[in-house]
């Protein structure tokens, strides 16, 4: 991952190894709690977000057309 993240060339003069370590490291502390949180009352919908954006669409459009 850490790779894919610095060949996105985003055009950050912090995009290096160091800083993208820290920002997973604190996704993993800050965010994955709430998400496995959410997940346990089973209120996390799961998308493959590596499909064409149209694809993406779909599926999310999918999830939240059965939560109407």
């Amino acid at each position: 991952m850490e790779r894919r993240l610095l060949g996105r060339n985003q055009g950050r003069s912090d995009d290096n190894i160091e800083t993208i370590r820290k920002r997973l490291k604190v996704f993993v502390e800050s965010s994955l709690p709430v998400i496995e949180y959410y997940e346990s009352k089973g209120m996390v919908k799961k998308i493959d977000a590596t499909k064409p954006a149209p694809e993406v669409f779909e599926d999310v459009k999918a999830i939240f057309t059965h939560m109407a």
